[in-house]
């Protein structure tokens, strides 16, 4: 066998493994499953009866507090401050959780929004839920506003017409609450 033609033969053979590596470098990277958001909240307590008793996350997953150097860095803390915490989900499995997080031994600042409409880099929380009216009475009940009533939403994709609701959480987060048609 000549050397050109050998050289063919294990090139020809290296092809597929190069094209592979070639894929797999192609593939983004994975970075899992979101299983919680956290919230940093002004009123532990406020919060806990909003998300737990009006949005429906009865379960307490866990709570606690943390202080010390390695959180004053991770969250940017004064020395000395900490946080208060409580990991609320729905019932079922450990996923879609809200982490509530109130600082202690320092004031932070209010994110500014404006205020009937959402704002640029602001997130949502989308909750699905089968009795959008009957959540609408209970949180007009608790003194809840709302950015917008029950309105029909047209999916494209499927045509389904959902019916959803925006309000803000105690401390202006945004959730959008959508009941499947």
């Amino acid at each position: 066998m000549t050397t050109d033609r050998r050289a063919l033969l294990i090139g020809s053979a290296l092809a597929p493994a190069a094209l592979a590596t070639a894929a797999v470098a192609q593939t983004p990277p994975s970075t899992g499953q979101l299983v919680r958001c956290a919230i940093f909240v002004s009123d532990l307590e406020a919060s806990t009866v909003f998300y737990r008793d009006i949005i429906g996350l009865p379960e307490l997953l866990f709570e606690g507090a943390l202080q010390g150097a390695p959180l004053e860095r991770l969250l940017g803390l004064a020395e000395g401050a900490g946080v208060r915490f409580r990991i609320l989900k729905a019932e079922g499995p450990p996923y879609g959780m809200i982490a509530l997080f109130q600082v202690t031994g320092q004031t932070l600042t209010r994110v500014q929004k404006t205020e009937g409409a959402v704002n640029i880099g602001e997130g949502v929380l989308v909750f699905h839920r089968p009795d959008l009216d009957a959540l609408s009475a209970r949180l007009s009940a608790a003194g809840q506003g709302f950015l917008s009533g029950p309105e029909r939403l047209v999916d494209t994709p499927q045509r389904r017409t959902d019916r959803e609701v925006m309000l803000r959480d105690p401390d202006g987060v945004l959730i959008n609450i959508i009941e499947r048609a």
